[in-house]
């Protein structure tokens, strides 16, 4: 972040800084929770855990509006969530939606239909949409409040910008590792995905669109194993995994650079001198 004066630095860094605060306040009540077993009934456990995702998020969105209102922000919060989104957007989002939407090919191959557990089921599937009105809304609006006012200019900088923020979304996974995850699948995943999301977020100045992405990528994998019972030796198992492996790892990251490279022409903005 050369050649910015230090209020420049402040306004960058500040809401960085707020975005991990909340973070580690929302893992410091989630981890005793879980570890303890607080509520040792699991759809309790998801209504608690939904509702301090959705306090989390909201406390994002709160910080996020006071940078609007003192004109510390690109967009105001209204238009975060208002702002059309370009027809170049969605089609940049194919992949995305590809890998959304891959898990269905399951039902194919399904052996068992259940609505046995369809109650925690739907608690769930809430549970991931507050997960994503939560880390889109602290990992991305609010983190990324500073460095899109301030750091899109240049592509050197959209590439900071995107890989900073994609590297936070990914190292604020690791954490997870207190309730059974493997830190070494999801810090990268969840990294190459932040980048795709922060680009695209950076793309579209539109909050709402990458919080709906969050929760629909979070939830169509759960809905299909929730409902189903199927082989996962099988050909189109591993067929469907793989092709999820190489948009997550492969064609979102190198997407998240071309936006980043093209971002003017997208945007059909005029580019600033020396903007390479």
């Amino acid at each position: 972040m050369k050649n910015y004066d230090k209020q420049t630095i402040a306004q960058i860094r500040k809401p960085i800084v707020q975005a991990a605060i909340i973070m580690l306040v929302f893992y410091a009540i989630e981890i005793p929770m879980v570890h303890f077993n607080v509520f040792p009934d699991v759809n309790t456990r998801y209504i608690a855990d939904t509702i301090i995702r959705a306090a989390g998020g909201t406390a994002g969105l709160i910080l996020l509006n006071g940078y609007s209102k003192r004109g510390e922000s690109k967009c105001t919060l209204k238009q975060l969530f208002t702002n059309k989104i370009s027809g170049k957007t969605w089609l940049i989002m194919i992949p995305q939606i590809i890998n959304i939407l891959l898990p269905f090919l399951n039902i194919f191959i399904a052996t068992v239909f259940t609505t046995r557990y369809i109650l925690t089921l739907s608690i769930l599937i809430v549970q991931q949409f507050a997960t994503g009105f939560y880390e889109e809304g602290v990992q991305r609006g609010l983190m990324m409040n500073g460095l899109i006012k301030f750091n899109i200019s240049t592509v050197k900088r959209r590439l900071f910008t995107v890989l900073v923020t994609g590297l936070f979304f990914g190292l604020g996974h690791a954490p997870n590792i207190a309730f059974g995850e493997n830190p070494l699948i999801q810090v990268p995943s969840a990294m190459c995905i932040g980048m795709f999301w922060a680009a695209v977020y950076m793309l579209s100045d539109n909050l709402l669109l990458v919080m709906l992405l969050h929760a629909f990528a979070d939830s169509t994998f759960r809905i299909v194993h929730g409902l189903f019972g199927y082989a996962r030796e099988g050909f189109l198992y591993q067929a469907v995994e793989c092709s999820r492996d190489i948009i997550e790892y492969v064609i979102l990251p190198v997407l998240a650079i071309c936006i980043c490279i093209w971002f003017d022409k997208l945007k059909n903005n005029a580019p600033e001198d020396g903007s390479t």
